[in-house]
This record gives C-alpha cells, structure tokens and sequence, in this order.
C-alpha cells in the first residue's frame, strides 16, 4: 500500500502562463502563489521523462491555490520542446483525465518500485534509466512569492527554494489515460508557499 501523505496539486499544460493565470482567477478565484518563470531544470526534465537533453527543456510554472480549500493549480507553459498544440474536448462520459494529478507520498523509491510491477500502468518513459529524480537545486532567485509579504521575506524564499530542492518525483499514466505524479517532498522543513 502506497502511502499517501495529502493530495499536492493539479496540473494544466497551457499555451501561455498569463492567459490561463487569468482564465483560472476569473473562473475560480484562484490565486496565484509561486511563479518560476522559463525554468531549466536537469533533475524535473529527467523526472518528467525527458532523458535525452534534459537541459534544453524550457518551461514557466505557475501555482495557483483555489481559494477554501487546499487544491493547487500548476500550470506549466513548455517553450521548449513543444508538445501536441491540439486541444481535445470531452464529453461528460468519454474516457481520459487532466494532465496530470499529484500526490505526497512517503518513500518515493518504494512506491516507483510498486507502481512499475502494478498491471494496467505505464511509466511515462519505458527506458530502464527511468526512476524517480530529484530536482537540481533551486536558487530563491528563480521564483517569485506572487504575496508581497513572503516575496520580502528572504528566509522564506531560501526555506521554499530549499524544499523545492529536495523534492524528488515520476510519472506514471494509468490504463484509463489519466496521468500520475508522485512526489516526495522533504518531511522535516515546511515550504512557505503551501501556507498561503
């Protein structure tokens, strides 16, 4: 049994980060919380399962919260490589998911080991180089608190950029088209940008 630590977010790859921040604002009151604007990444490419030339991958991320509940919106905008344009529309009752959704898990290396052997999933790249990776260290310099008070506050920034540093994640897509990522993030140091 997997376990679960809490749901951490949803997942929307869109055409441009302004646009869907806006879309997402109007339609739910979302608030933007943390932005990492064209993101080069070694250890998030590999983990998304870009092995060959991770460091070329270009991508902006943008966390939004739903306002009273603890649901996450992460809208990631990919400049480079670019993926399929299309967008395609389901009825109510068709088959498939968003992108992608998350979940904190505890030991991510036992759960990769469970989720690879368990029937009906597929890891999102297929090479045996595939594993969960941690990100690369991130610089507090790469994000932006879109709250005024923690973007002024230099520990806060350094203790976030820390976790986000230790987070280790994969991808896994299951025999319904949904997308799968878990992740594991550091137990013993809370991020500031989840206390919004």
């Amino acid at each position: 049994m997997l376990e679960i630590v809490e749901f951490a977010h949803i997942n929307i790859v869109v055409d441009s980060i302004d646009e869907a921040t806006q879309f997402y604002q109007n339609l739910l009151g979302a608030k933007p919380i943390q932005y990492f604007p064209h993101f080069k990444n070694v250890g998030l490419s590999k983990a998304a399962g870009f092995l060959d030339e991770p460091q070329t991958v270009d991508l902006s991320i943008n966390f939004l919260k739903i306002p009273n509940t603890s649901i996450y919106l992460e809208l990631i905008c990919y400049h480079h490589p670019k993926g399929n344009t299309q967008i395609k529309f389901s009825a109510p009752n068709d088959l498939g998911g968003p992108r992608h959704l998350c979940l904190r898990v505890k030991n991510i290396n036992s759960a990769f080991d469970k989720i690879k052997k368990f029937k009906g999933v597929k890891l999102i790249n297929p090479s045996p180089d595939y594993k969960p990776y941690q990100l690369d260290t991130v610089s507090s310099n790469q994000f932006k608190f879109l709250d005024d008070d923690l973007e002024n506050d230099l520990k806060a920034k350094q203790q976030s950029a820390e976790v986000s540093s230790k987070i280790s994640f994969f991808y896994f897509t299951d025999k319904y088209g949904v997308q799968w990522e878990l992740e594991e993030a550091p137990e013993f140091l809370e991020d500031p940008a989840l206390s919004i």
